[in-house]
């Protein structure tokens, strides 16, 4: 990390809507509009959108205007709170003088002299009484103040009424940090020579109240993506705010997975941690493994040496901090990275996360993130749509479904709080036998055996209804579970001075140290209460979370229209172990015994149940009505139109930036045509045929030919990849691209990826003898399109085939567009068509951005579908590649400007590289 201070770098300095913005460099005009319009959307408390292409800048943009606002934001707050504070001690002056006059007019009427001098008191004195009253006001920062709070102690506040000030031993033993100063309650009164008047502790005085200061989210997709985020912070004149950054414990836990035994692991850390937390978990782990299990010593720390920022500037951490850095401090320190970073989000001035951090009501809930009147920023929020309705819905798998019903019954039976485990075990009972009545009318299957019938979401409630699992069993449901992961969420925060209550009524503490019981002794002694501290699995706490979350909306009149519920029931091979049942896998005389091989196949039945969210506004909209200010921000957010009805959200606020290249530095043009004149449609009935593909072919070879280093060509599928790769190792075209590139394809699983991507860019410098530089055949909404850096020679061209759209085959989409169309009077939507053509240009444009990263980029951009020849099909596109399309009607001239557009980058390169 950096530690070059604020101070010794160049700033330029901008004043938008009164706000003072400091910015590292000079910014490009489409950065001052984007800081325009994030400075009024804050101080509006409005929504904004707004897209800026990649490389233009955008973080900083956004990280500057938002912090900028901020601290001109927190300024005015305090010195509002300041004013409101010394009006309210004016005005308690003044009762509490009135009050006095009263009591000494009840004491002495007949004393007018003393009256009048009571009564005329000047505003200049008035006014120093104030100010001195203001000095005995503690206004301590929430860090300073925990340094007063030891553990086991309670700070003492005397309220009582009367307290003699003059009692120096009763002053002397008080430990706190006094509220209410003395001094200032006898500087409020008027002593009588002839009457002692015994002053008494103020309790009504007014208290400087704090203010609520904005926090600023900033989210994104990935953590990789974060970390690029906070580079771009601690190159600012903010890389002193306060920052924290929301990871799993699989990015911050630093224990040792293989804690109990070498040869056993962990499925997650989450489950390691959650177990080495709770004091059952432990006893159980303890007669399972038969050694004492310790409560992670890493997390005794979490609260001590990482909990706020003046910790972490004294072991040499900065307040803009990454993972990285917290996760060093934590090994260095022994304490815990992922709790120290939720301690630390308390006092945090801007936080880092993934967005479905903030959008999934699972994840929020379970983060504890308030997010009222604080301001969100959602970067890449170009999926935003797609994740809404993912966070909305739900699908059940019964096995699974089943399996938490068998674990809330064994608890039940063991625990003595039982009623709600047996309410929640009856509740997924039914809803299993539910399940299985629907799963009967299933008539028909297709060549997979796979049957699907479905309904709609009211359909759904009346026949739960029916089944009496409706409405009013389900609140008795969403009770007990709120009540069951509550008690589950205390007992995973495990306390030292925590007591075990037996059945029996005493207690004992969970860990028992200096024991003279030999360990094996002592773990026989406790099986006998394993069953006492059953608990249910971390696997039924989620589908009892998601049940809840996904079923509150499906109840809800606002959004019950919203759902289409589908019964899938599919065949599937189960594996059967007869090890466990006891068999014998040995014959007479040591010969195998065929009769019983430690396992076989059998089909199964298995039916998996699927709520399908159709209306992201469900998600979105406790999100609109509690956050102050939601600004979406992406390169690629157009079109536009649909963030507004699909979200159901006004968003006054909108920018299409333009980009920061010059007009010579990205060549876009559309091809309709390939060499032999073959109509290059890229419809479904066309792309099946040889002409097609052999043509596709060609196109490639000829611009792998005219661009050095490295080409990315992305398809709508990966089956129309795989049938051209597959024809071009028939027609030997495929050996004749890897004569000129090194030609990869994308793999289906993401695991592949880094492997591949290492070899592709090893390919692009060539490091290794053969083709100088790669193709890339990748797919639109993969990973190469969506978050993955091309930057210079990394991607000089990328070849578009096609338009993008999504299956229609699917049902979520096929749902989608019936929805759309169904509802889009009442409830403002775009057609189903409409919706549909968005899908597939707000892909198309991701993929197209990986082409321009910086300032100083070029590339060549190859819109290949005839479709293109119609204005209406450019549309879609974003503002920055709309205006630069070129119509060249044969494929000769495409390649002669192909060739002409190449040689004069690499001649102005060549220049640069001089100079």
């Amino acid at each position: 990390m950096s530690n070059t201070k604020p101070d010794d770098r160049p700033l330029f300095t901008y004043t938008i809507g009164g706000v003072k913005i400091e910015m590292p460099v000079r910014p490009y005009p489409s950065q001052v509009s984007m800081m325009d319009k994030v400075i009024r959307g804050c101080q509006r408390q409005q929504n904004c959108l707004l897209e800026s292409p990649t490389g233009s800048g955008k973080t900083l943009a956004l990280l500057c205007s938002a912090l900028a606002w901020q601290k001109a934001e927190k300024a005015r707050l305090e010195k509002l709170s300041e004013e409101e504070f010394q009006q309210s001690l004016i005005d308690w002056q003044q009762k509490e003088q009135q009050k006095k006059l009263k009591e000494k007019k009840q004491k002495k009427p007949n004393s007018p002299e003393k009256k009048l001098a009571e009564t005329n008191i000047s505003p200049a004195k008035t006014k120093g009484l104030c100010l001195s009253t203001v000095v005995t006001i503690s206004d301590d920062s929430e860090e300073e103040m925990a340094v007063f709070k030891q553990p086991g102690k309670k700070r003492k506040i005397n309220n009582s009424r009367d307290l003699d000030v003059s009692d120096s031993k009763s002053m002397s033993n008080d430990e706190s940090i006094m509220t209410n100063d003395s001094s200032a309650n006898n500087s409020l009164m008027t002593e009588d020579e002839d009457e002692k008047i015994e002053p008494k502790t103020v309790t009504n005085m007014p208290k400087k109240s704090r203010p609520v200061i904005p926090v600023i989210y900033f989210c994104t997709r990935t953590h990789k993506q974060i970390e690029q985020v906070i580079k771009e912070l601690q190159r600012t004149s903010f890389n002193t705010a306060k920052s924290c950054v929301l990871a799993s414990r699989e990015h911050t836990c630093i224990q040792d997975s293989n804690i109990y035994y070498p040869q056993i692991s962990y499925k997650s850390k989450t489950e390691l941690c959650r177990d080495l937390l709770d004091p059952k978990a432990r006893r159980r782990n303890s007669i399972k493994f038969r050694r004492t299990i310790d409560r992670c010593s890493y997390y005794d720390n979490g609260g001590v040496k990482i909990s706020t920022y003046g910790q972490l500037a004294k072991f040499g951490v900065e307040s803009v901090w990454d993972i990285e850095d917290i996760v060093r401090l934590g090994i260095s320190k022994r304490s815990c990275p992922y709790y120290g970073t939720r301690l630390l989000l308390k006092t945090a001035e801007i936080v880092f996360c993934p967005y479905n951090y903030i959008i999934d009501p699972v994840i929020r809930s379970s983060m504890n993130l308030k997010l009222k009147g604080h301001v969100i920023i959602v970067d890449e929020a170009h999926n935003i749509e797609d994740q809404c309705r993912e966070a909305a819905s739900l699908q059940l798998d019964q096995t699974n479904m089943n399996m938490a019903k068998a674990d809330c019954e064994k608890v039940y039976k063991s625990c003595s709080n039982s009623l709600s485990y047996s309410r929640l075990a009856r509740y997924l009972s039914d809803l299993s036998k539910w399940i299985d009545q629907k799963s009967n009318d299933i008539k028909t299957y297709d060549d997979y055996n796979r049957g699907v019938i479905s309904w709609t979401g009211t359909y759904t409630i009346a026949s739960f209804d029916d089944f009496g699992i409706g409405l009013t069993a389900f609140e008795k449901f969403k009770k007990d579970c709120e009540t069951i992961l509550a008690d589950s969420a205390e007992e995973s925060e495990p306390d030292d001075t925590k007591m075990d209550t037996k059945e029996n009524g005493e207690n004992e503490l969970v860990e028992k140290e200096d024991s003279d019981l030999d360990e094996a002794e002592t773990l026989e002694n406790r099986s006998s209460q394993d069953n006492v501290d059953a608990a249910i699995t971390n696997a039924t706490k989620t589908v009892l979370s998601s049940i809840c979350s996904v079923f509150s909306l499906l109840y809800d009149e606002k959004y019950k229209f919203d759902y289409h519920v589908s019964l899938e029931k599919i065949m599937e091979l189960k594996k059967y172990e007869h090890k466990e049942r006891g068999m014998k896998t040995a014959g007479i005389g040591g010969w195998i015994n065929a009769a019983a091989q430690p396992d076989d196949s059998r089909p199964v039945w298995k039916n998996i149940i699927s709520f399908l969210c159709l209306n992201p506004a469900a998600v979105f909209d406790e999100l609109k009505t509690t956050a102050r200010t939601i600004i979406l921000t992406s390169g690629t957010l157009s079109p536009m139109q649909s963030f507004q009805s699909e979200l159901g959200t006004q968003f006054p606020i909108a920018l299409e930036a333009g980009h920061v290249i010059k007009p010579d530095q990205c060549w876009v043009t559309s091809v309709s045509v390939g060499p032999d004149g073959t109509d290059l449609n890229g419809q479904y009935r066309n792309i099946n045929t040889y002409n097609y593909q052999d043509e596709m072919g060609k196109v490639l070879w000829d611009v792998c030919s005219a661009v050095p280093h490295g080409v990315l060509c992305f398809m709508p599928s990966y089956m129309l990849m795989e049938k051209l790769y597959n024809r071009w190792q028939v027609t030997g075209q495929l050996d004749r691209l890897r004569r000129i590139k090194v030609v990869m394809c994308e793999p289906r699983r993401g695991d592949q990826l880094e492997e591949l991507m290492t070899k592709y860019y090893a390919a692009v410098r060539g490091d290794e003898k053969g083709p100088s530089g790669a193709l890339f055949l990748a797919v639109y909404r993969g990973k190469i399109s969506e978050g993955l850096d091309f930057s210079d020679n990394n991607a000089r061209a990328v070849v578009a085939v096609g338009i993008p759209f999504p299956n229609y085959k699917e049902a979520a989409v096929t749902h989608k567009k019936d929805y759309n169309d169904k509802h889009h009077k009442n409830k403002g939507l775009l057609p189903g068509w409409e919706w549909y053509q968005i899908q597939a240009y707000r892909a198309l444009n991701q993929a197209l951005g990986r082409c321009i990263r910086h300032r100083n980029d070029w590339g060549a951009i190859l819109l290949v579908d005839s479709r293109y020849e119609q204005p209406k099909n450019l549309s879609g596109l974003s503002k920055w590649i709309r205006g630069r399309v070129e119509r060249n009607s044969s494929w000769s001239t495409v390649v002669t400007k192909l060739k002409n557009f190449v040689e004069t980058r690499q001649h102005e390169d060549s220049i640069a590289a001089l100079t």
